[in-house]
């Protein structure tokens, strides 16, 4: 570790008080760290658990992963010194010697500290692995589930549920397997038939946070869970936790006359209680309740098994609708549903539509959504979503659509075996990825054994017709850089398409510079830095297929260019 260089005092500042003031100022990300990881540490030895665990599984939810056997936390990933004199070399002085100063913290020291705080805990990790890729250095802190349990089961699981943590799908797949972990808890208590109606207590526990509301049964049979308070901050907790364990529940002011103040309050009734995104534990609370009404020969018999029987089902956001999501022949996903009638066919298309989908277009560059054919004379009709239709579920869900997160939600819930989930979110995630990269692109590749650097300064994309086809041309101005010498690259990718399939291709030149040879290396750098991993060559050409256009996606011109990244 080098010394912190020498500072002058300022205007009767001791040494310390400079040295401070250049970390808070010219490394705000260090001292944000520091601070952090100092504020655990206090809570630590104050005995403050909560506080920690909230802590640590932030740290995990924002820079980590919850996996079926274990839990990680990435620290550093910091740059190695000649990675950094080689920018060096390139900025102007001023800026060098802040990367200097900068590097006197690496991600050995930040590790450090957060092993320290860990074990002052008493969460330290059962494992630390240093990691590396390229010239970058990291450690990665591991947990068994059983060990992360300590911190995950006493955190306020809820601020990562959908509504509160956005649409991010990494974070989403964290929220679900840490639910997994710890488990949602929802009991019964002080079940009463005291007064006019059945009523009860229903207590759920997420994480480390517990929350209580009054369950009563009406004269009409509707259920209901209700909460009231004048406190407006733990209203909306309530309400949160609710969320968070797939409720559908919001706060609403009253006014009550009698003591002359304002109320905040929650009512949830039986088919919100009943849907399918509610979590089974409280779905089995409520079934406990109308047991003991049951009991009390409060309920019928054929009223009971009614409730009970929607309660334990779950009933799905779309009414009646369930797609079914298997394994088609040749190994493709197949997302179907298939009416016997013609409302619940309409009502199917029209849900679809209302997200934007389509099941018919013009012109060449078009994306067909879904396919659908009405029942007819006792033949089954059905709604078929194709694998363009799933990527845009998930491009919509991941910007806040709430019908499409719904949609998908289900469509995870009813897909037949891991494999079939896997795949399907696969498809979800490339839609996701569509629109969410912008010029400038750097990254090193290899082509051909060699190491270059690639930096993508633009990207264009566009239709264009011809007589006999229509054309997508994504053009590419670039530079490629090996060792002292760099050379420009200027590309147009043209697709089209030949049947159901999608072909494209890149023309090499043969009076480029440095020969075709030369312009081949430095075009497969330039595919190879946007991602695309695939294509054959031609003494002339460079071929693409259609996965290297479902690659390019990922640009927004591209994206942009056929229509897809769009709100609705």
């Amino acid at each position: 570790m080098r010394p912190v260089p020498a500072a002058e005092p300022l205007s009767g500042k001791p040494h310390w008080a400079k040295v401070a003031e250049n970390m808070a100022f010219e490394n705000a990300s260090l001292t944000r760290y520091f601070l952090s990881w100092l504020s655990a540490y206090l809570w630590a030895v104050e005995g403050d658990e909560k506080a920690v665990a909230v802590f640590i599984t932030a740290a995990v939810m924002g820079d980590g992963s919850i996996q079926t056997e274990k839990v990680t936390l990435t620290i550093g990933k910091f740059s190695t010194r000649e990675e950094e004199d080689e920018a060096g070399q390139e900025g102007a002085g001023g800026a060098r010697a802040k990367e200097e100063e900068a590097e006197t913290i690496t991600h050995v020291h930040k590790t450090a500290l957060a092993l320290g705080v860990l074990k002052a805990a008493g969460h330290e990790p059962e494992r630390v692995y240093a990691k590396a890729d390229g010239k970058s250095r990291w450690f990665e802190l591991a947990w068994s589930v059983d060990k992360a349990k300590g911190f995950l089961s006493s955190a306020s699981l809820w601020l990562y549920a959908v509504e509160l943590a956005g649409g991010s799908d990494e974070i989403r797949i964290k929220y679900s397997r840490a639910l997994e972990v710890v488990g949602v808890e929802a009991r019964l208590e002080n079940f009463t038939t005291a007064g006019k109606r059945p009523r009860a207590k229903l207590v759920v526990r997420l994480g480390g946070d517990v929350a209580e509301y009054s369950i009563r049964l009406h004269k009409n049979n509707a259920v209901e869970l209700h909460f009231s308070t004048t406190d407006r901050e733990e209203a909306e907790r309530r309400a949160a936790v609710l969320r968070a364990v797939g409720v559908r529940a919001e706060v609403k002011k009253t006014y009550d006359k009698y003591h002359n103040r304002d109320m905040w309050q929650i009512a949830v009734t039986t088919n919100a209680l009943a849907a399918d995104s509610v979590h089974e534990a409280v779905r089995k609370a409520v079934v406990e309740f109308l047991k003991q009404c049951r009991e009390v020969r409060v309920l019928s018999a054929d009223t009971y098994d009614r409730l009970v029987k929607k309660f334990e089902k779950g009933v799905p956001e779309w009414g009646e609708i369930r797609f079914s999501v298997k394994l088609g022949k040749y190994g493709t996903i197949e997302v179907i549903y298939q009416p016997s009638d013609l409302e619940s066919f309409n009502k199917a298309v029209e849900l679809l539509r209302g997200l934007g989908m389509g099941d018919s277009c013009e012109g060449d560059w078009c994306f067909i959504h879904f396919t659908a054919r009405e029942p007819e004379g006792g033949r089954l009709g059905f709604v078929r979503i194709t694998t363009d239709g799933l990527r845009y579920i998930g491009w919509l869900a991941l910007h806040g659509n709430e019908r499409a997160q719904w949609l998908k939600e289900m469509l995870l819930k009813e897909a037949r075996g891991e494999v079939v989930r896997q795949r399907l979110m696969q498809y979800f995630r490339e839609g996701e990825q569509w629109g969410s990269v912008k010029p400038p692109i750097e990254k090193e590749v290899e082509v051909e054994g060699r190491r270059v650097r690639v930096r993508v300064e633009e990207v264009e994309a566009w239709k264009e017709k011809s007589k006999t086809r229509e054309h997508l041309v994504v053009k590419i101005r670039a530079k490629v850089i090996e060792g002292n010498s760099e050379a420009a690259v200027e590309k147009e990718a043209r697709f089209f398409k030949s049947g159901d399939k999608i072909k494209g291709y890149v023309i090499i030149h043969a009076g480029a510079e440095g020969g075709r040879e030369a312009e081949h290396l430095r075009t497969v750098a330039v595919l190879k830095a946007l991602g695309v991993e695939r294509w054959s060559r031609k003494p002339e050409q460079i071929l693409l297929s259609g996965g290297a256009l479902d690659t390019l996606m990922r640009l927004e011109p591209v994206c942009a260019a056929l229509g897809q990244c769009r709100k609705t």
